[in-house]
């Protein structure tokens, strides 16, 4: 039996995914998938700021664990902002392009403080756990008010 046809067929389907592995993503592809975590990041920062609202009971077990899910989604925003995006339609300012560098040294903040809470929530220290999540949703917002256009 000859498998000729069939190793031709496995190196173009290779080729095929090994092509798309390497290539750059679509600008509308990144813009879905930054707002996509972005979008992640809120859903678990809501009910943490209604618990230090007092807008509901704090729960510190829920609490630590949304806390665990910003410390891992917080490194996966940035990557989303890739150059070729720069022109697809969405809530990122201009400025972000122009100053890229700080705009990077933002999320690099954003990570240590979302990692600093997540360590924070373990000991249970109330006060200390407010305080920190005050600073990463400050983090949040000074990142906002300088890059996202404003709704």
């Amino acid at each position: 039996m000859n498998n000729r046809p069939l190793w031709i067929l496995f190196l173009f389907v290779l080729m095929s995914v090994t092509q798309y592995v390497h290539s750059d993503p679509k600008p509308d592809d990144a813009v879905h998938y930054r707002q996509g975590i972005l979008m992640a990041l809120g859903w678990n920062v809501g009910p943490m700021g209604a618990m230090v609202k007092g807008k509901v009971p704090y729960d510190a077990e829920r609490f630590r664990f949304l806390a665990k899910r910003l410390e891992l989604l917080a490194p996966m925003a940035s990557e989303g902002f890739i150059g070729s995006s720069s022109s697809a339609e969405s809530d990122t300012r201009p400025e972000v392009w122009e100053n890229l560098e700080d705009f990077n040294q933002r999320f690099a903040e954003l990570e240590e403080v979302s990692s600093d809470l997540a360590a924070i929530t373990i000991n249970g220290d109330r006060e200390a756990v407010v305080k920190q999540f005050i600073a990463t949703v400050n983090v949040c917002k000074d990142c906002h008010d300088n890059y996202r256009v404003k709704r």
